[in-house]
């Protein structure tokens, strides 16, 4: 059986490593063609085909697609309607790997990389061995051998990863959240919620499924799981009265954290169950949480002059984010907006705007977001500006001494930057050359 990968990303360079490193017969492809693809596909040295379309497919038994292209791409609709089977990356990864290695696995619209990475420091501090890949780490068909040697993976997977992969059997699965995002991939936000969901089909009694209290898809479904279910924020794991609880097992109080906002400590409950199950000791646990700080790009302060704190929270991509990121100030927030346009809908953002001094929208997104908020009364608060850069010499103009200059888009980042972390990174050179152009800066 010939095997098709289509995409060149990395998913793709990698799946089509694995493939051949079995000797089984493969066909690389992609839609677009550039330098960049082409060296990747001469240094594959596999048979490949740039610039391709739906003739592809002509003696394919089966596609292995990168998680950034989406179904409604030419190529997988044809596949579909051939019956040609269609797998995500991760799901060959899975499928090579077999039965041999425990899985956990972890999703939701915000907080996955956040809680695997709190995982992965739980089960370090405690000894385990273990492998970490998926959506903001590595690739899975990358390190198939360290997980088999590990004998444990730790795997953040995306509603694109999900899409393709039927009846995983995850010994651990969690739904941390779902909440409007990714709809220009997406054909609806109701298969957005069957795809997340994806990651609780072929567990078992004894297999562990975690909800959120506060999240209604996952709670929808909790009837129907084959796993044993915890609900984080219900019952006996919760935060409560200042005070991390897991299992009515206390952990940590919320003062004696490095982090703040309920969404965080919610996360910090998420991993301690996964890091538990898996064999972490409560005392590591507790260490991991005392000596844990957020990740770059989530509520990372970048700059500070004359009284003004600039926050890098370029990882969040969706309203929802934005939300959660509101809610952790007291501070008057200089708020900017706006990135590559995935057509989402901001009224999540509403309710926090009552803590803004200013909005700015910027990118692409930037005038529709900007015509939402003005038609919901919000016109005293909105700017506008065409880029990044423009936006944070606005912010900073605006902003006043006490308050936080925050990106948290709400966007993707594609219009102007590769991704997040270039955006985030842009954002803090922004800050910092307004600020030393305006006073001192502490870092």
């Amino acid at each position: 059986m010939k095997t098709l990968v289509y995409g060149l990303g990395d998913s793709g360079v990698a799946a089509a490593r694995a493939l051949a490193s079995r000797g089984e017969e493969i066909l690389v492809a992609d839609e677009r063609d550039d330098e960049r693809l082409r060296a990747a596909l001469a240094a594959l040295d596999t048979p490949g085909v740039l610039g391709a379309g739906p003739e592809i497919l002509e003696g394919i038994g089966r596609v292995v697609a990168s998680p950034g292209i989406s179904p409604k791409n030419p190529v997988l609709r044809a596949a579909e309607a051939r019956g040609v089977p269609i797998i995500s990356e991760v799901g060959l990864g899975l499928e090579l790997l077999g039965d041999e290695v425990r899985v956990a696995a972890v999703t939701g619209t915000n907080g996955k990389t956040t809680v695997v990475d709190m995982i992965h420091r739980m089960l370090e501090a405690s000894g385990i061995p273990h492998t970490v890949a998926g959506n903001s780490w590595r690739t899975l068909t990358g390190c198939l051998d360290e997980a088999r040697s590990t004998g444990l993976l730790v795997l953040e997977v995306s509603s694109f990863q999900l899409h393709y992969l039927e009846n995983p059997g995850f010994e651990v699965a969690a739904l941390l959240n779902v909440r409007a995002d990714h709809l220009n991939w997406h054909e609806s936000f109701e298969e957005y919620v069957n795809d997340k969901l994806r990651i609780f089909e072929g567990q078992r009694a004894g297999d562990l499924a975690l909800l959120g209290s506060r999240d209604q898809a996952g709670l929808g479904a909790e009837d129907t799981l084959g796993a044993g279910v915890l609900v984080v924020g219900r019952g006996d794991t919760d935060v409560r009265d200042g005070v991390l609880l897991l299992r009515s097992s206390y952990l940590a109080d919320v003062g004696e954290l490095h982090f703040a906002g309920t969404h965080n400590f919610e996360n910090a409950l998420f991993a301690a169950a996964v890091a538990e199950r898996l064999g972490a000791s409560p005392g590591d646990i507790r260490d991991t949480l005392l000596g844990y700080r957020l990740m770059p790009h989530r509520m990372q302060v970048v700059a500070e002059t004359a009284g003004v704190t600039y926050v890098d929270d370029s990882k969040a991509t969706n309203p929802a984010a934005v939300g959660a990121a509101l809610g952790g100030f007291e501070a008057p927030v200089v708020l900017i907006l706006g990135g590559s346009e995935k057509f989402t809908e901001f009224s999540e953002v509403l309710p926090g705007l009552q803590g803004c001094r200013a909005v700015i929208c910027q990118g692409e997104a930037g005038p529709r977001i900007a015509a939402y908020l003005e038609d919901e009364g919000r016109q005293e608060l909105v700017y506008r500006a065409p880029d990044l850069g423009q936006a944070v010499e606005r912010a900073g103009k605006l902003a006043r001494a006490g308050d936080v200059v925050l990106l948290s888009p709400g966007c993707a980042s594609f219009d102007q930057f590769s991704g997040y972390a270039e955006r985030g990174d842009a954002f803090a050179c922004f800050a910092r050359e307004f600020a030393g152009r305006h006073g001192a800066v502490r870092r």
